[in-house]
């Protein structure tokens, strides 16, 4: 989305604030929000250890954010394209594979080898290449088991339910015309993902059970945000909810309180998580002089952003290189494991996005 609108002026009615959403093409808080979902993310696998109290223990959560913000911009784009007339369900799915596919390869390529030089006598190194096929088709959600104290390349988990999604939506955006098929679709995905979670087994201990414990309950209410805001009637209602300019650290403060409440929601606490995260997306997107937008523009932070992808493959490589570094230093600090891995992965991941991904890029901008 290359165009920027700012929205200085609270809009004097409903249909003018909306004529102004559909007329913006690019985001400008998004960046922003996915540095800090990235930032979790590593913060949850170093320095979580700093902090005992629940909040400190939550960065997993970063993930759910990435996942909001994916399903609201997928289906607005899909949305718009769609009611333009210029969607083509080929053209999208080959936009998204030169955005996703080279970076995801060449690291899946990158783990094989370290883990063929480093790791392939061991259990874990030959779990790996059993499971290199799943890894390699975007079903490691389904097939992979994560219960083991450790897997290699485990995170793809969630860039395996992205891929999914991005491959079954928009034809059945495509096959559910109109709002209301389409809500009441995702509605039940949520209630099917709620129930595997609640019942274990109840669809039997094989895939399918596997499948709808797997839909990520983030990405499905970015579907319904972006249904939402797209129609004018409830757009009114969302605005009112969410288009002061506080709306945004309103949510942001609720989705805090929600993680540090954390376990008490058991099987919901996914669906609890995501829904304050939903809020704070739609108050980012609904008015570009949100209460937050000072911070998310900060520069440092829109960069992180626009490499999230690849710091997100790339952070576990960086955490145990720089737990090594230290080690070797004598240090022993989750604080100095965040700082250092945060600092490696982000360097990795802006040589790959300039280097690497760019040509990539250039050429989907062409499709």
């Amino acid at each position: 989305m290359p165009q920027r609108i700012i929205a200085a002026a609270l809009p004097v009615s409903d249909a003018e604030a909306h004529a102004r959403y559909l007329d913006t093409r690019f985001f400008g808080s998004l960046d922003g929000l996915r540095a800090v979902s990235i930032l979790a993310v590593v913060w949850h696998h170093t320095g979580a250890a700093a902090i005992a109290s629940t909040l400190g223990q939550q960065g997993r959560y970063g993930v759910t954010l990435f996942f909001v913000i994916s399903g609201y911009l997928i289906a607005t784009l899909i949305l718009r394209a769609k009611e333009a007339g210029t969607f083509r369900l080929p053209t999208f799915w080959w936009r998204r594979s030169l955005r996703i596919f080279p970076v995801y390869f060449a690291v899946l390529a990158l783990y094989a080898g370290l883990t063929w030089m480093l790791e392939r006598d061991n259990p874990y190194g030959q779990a790996f290449f059993d499971t290199l096929p799943a890894f390699a088709t975007f079903t490691a959600n389904w097939v992979v088991p994560m219960e083991s104290d450790r897997v290699i390349f485990y995170f793809s988990w969630s860039l395996a339910a992205e891929e999914q999604f991005y491959l079954v939506w928009p034809f059945l955006a495509l096959w559910l015309a109109g709002m209301r098929p389409a809500l009441v679709a995702v509605l039940a995905l949520l209630l099917s993902q709620f129930i595997a979670l609640e019942f274990t087994g109840l669809f039997g201990p094989d895939l399918p059970d596997r499948i709808a414990a797997c839909l990520p309950p983030g990405i499905l209410l970015g579907v319904i945000l972006a249904y939402l805001l797209h129609s004018p009637a409830s757009f009114a209602t969302a605005w009112r909810l969410a288009g002061h300019r506080w709306s945004a650290p309103a949510a942001a403060l609720a989705a805090l309180v929600v993680l540090a409440i954390g376990p008490d929601f058991g099987p919901a606490e996914g669906l609890a998580v995501a829904l304050p995260l939903a809020w704070l997306v739609a108050a980012c997107v609904l008015r570009e002089d949100n209460g937050l937008a000072p911070g998310l523009r900060l520069v440092p932070l829109v960069w992180i952003g626009k490499v999230s992808y690849g710091m997100y493959l790339l952070h576990m490589l960086a955490v145990n290189a720089s737990r090594r570094g230290l080690a070797l230093a004598g240090i022993e600090n989750p604080l100095a494991d965040f700082a250092l891995g945060t600092l490696i992965a982000l360097t990795a991941a802006s040589a790959s996005f300039l280097w690497y991904e760019r040509p990539f890029l250039r050429l989907k901008e062409k499709v």
